[in-house]
């Protein structure tokens, strides 16, 4: 299994942590990013970007799913906003 911010474990979950706890206000396109991580993980909402792209998702237990490359590709792109954030907070 990979490091995913979901289990705590994320690439960047420390800078992410540090922003947090400091109570930094996240850009709209930051939040939106969160937002579609956390509805997967919480709600199992399919993200936009892969929704039609059948080589980022699998047949599930109730649905479409993620695939391993659908997974690397939403860790990534949480990863580029927690960069672009730490940017910004750095500062």
């Amino acid at each position: 299994m990979m490091n995913t911010y979901w289990a705590h474990s994320g690439k960047l979950q420390a800078q992410y942590d540090e922003m947090m706890n400091a109570g930094f206000k996240f850009t709209k396109a930051s939040e939106r990013a969160f937002h579609t991580y956390y509805r997967y993980f919480n709600d199992g909402d399919l993200p936009g970007f892969a929704r039609s792209k059948w080589e980022l998702t699998k047949s599930g237990r109730w649905g479409r799913e993620l695939n391993a490359r659908g997974l690397e590709e939403l860790e990534r792109r949480v990863d580029e906003a927690i960069e672009h954030e730490w940017k910004r907070y750095s500062k």
